[in-house]
């Protein structure tokens, strides 16, 4: 079952949810019993071993707006 997340405006809150795809965009309660969390984006990182001692973003870093057409202006992170 795939993993979900949402938003509580309420609470202003994050959460998570496992919930079959069919119900994926239904309103969720947060852990606080707020009702009509909304689905949002979920954003993960993911790095490889680069040369010495550095690691190369290869996705979903979130803070880089100047990645386009294969060309990242993030570079490497240490």
């Amino acid at each position: 079952m795939p993993l979900y997340e949402y938003y509580c405006r309420r609470c202003e809150g994050r959460f998570e949810l496992l919930r079959p795809m069919a119900r994926m965009d239904d309103p969720a309660a947060c852990p606080n019993g707020h009702e009509g969390g909304e689905r949002v984006l979920s954003t993960f990182a993911a790095f490889a071993q680069g040369e010495g001692e550095t690691s190369e973003a290869l996705a979903g870093t979130g803070g880089c707006a100047g990645c386009a057409g294969g060309n990242c202006a993030c570079g490497s992170v240490n």
